[in-house]
């Protein structure tokens, strides 16, 4: 069951899995290089930046970034796990404890300023860990992002990433991660439901001032 509360205003070389896009490696301002798919026209007015969670770079993002890319967006979806691939939850925690938070910024300004064109509105597309990087990019970049879109897993941690953004921001909270490389029962009417509130969003509120918030139990 999806339920919506809230409303308070507040912002090379691989094809994807429907082969729309390409990996590419994009330079940061330190001169490292990280991983990212590009999908999408390129002179689109619309932009999105996808920040995967845990489960890290998988195909599951691909297949949203395609997605979006089909919507008419310039997409962008970093990997700041440089590679590593995650199986379960614990090589997802050493992961993250590996991780510098200085280099998922450098990566996240890196992405935003490959997007940022005059005229273009760029959303953030982000899931549980993603979305705490990429919701403190927003605080440090105002106007950077023109609204937000965050998946959790729990209800506190999407009401954590809300605080002091003033861009439109859906926040879609669901019993597992979207991201999850297990399959379960109700896997895929879950993504399912949270595309449909995702292009609603989108279509009502990218260009609005305003929250929305859904709980997916």
């Amino acid at each position: 069951m999806v339920a919506l509360f809230g409303a308070v205003q507040f912002p090379l070389l691989a094809a994807g899995p429907s082969g729309e896009g390409r990996m590419v490696y994009m330079k940061t301002a330190y001169h490292t290089t990280f991983q990212a798919y590009l999908a999408g026209p390129e002179d689109s007015p619309h932009g999105a930046l996808l920040v995967h969670d845990r489960w890290g770079f998988n195909n599951q993002v691909l297949r949203w970034a395609d997605k979006l890319a089909g919507l008419g967006y310039r997409v962008v979806a970093i990997d700041y796990f440089d590679g590593r691939m995650v199986r379960n939850k614990t090589m997802a925690r050493e992961v993250i404890k590996s991780i510098d938070p200085v280099w998922v910024e450098a990566n996240l300004r890196a992405a935003v300023d490959y997007l940022v064109r005059p005229g273009r509105r760029v959303v953030g597309v982000a899931w549980g860990q993603g979305a705490h990087h990429l919701a403190s990019l927003t605080r440090q970049m105002p106007g950077a992002l023109t609204a937000l879109v965050t998946y959790h897993q729990r209800a506190t941690a999407a009401r954590d990433t809300s605080r002091r953004l003033n861009i439109p921001l859906l926040e879609v909270v669901s019993d597992r991660s979207l991201l999850d490389p297990g399959e379960y029962e109700d896997s895929a009417r879950i993504r399912e439901e949270t595309w449909a509130a995702t292009v609603k969003f989108l279509d009502t509120n990218f260009k609005a001032a305003g929250k929305q918030a859904l709980l997916m139990k």
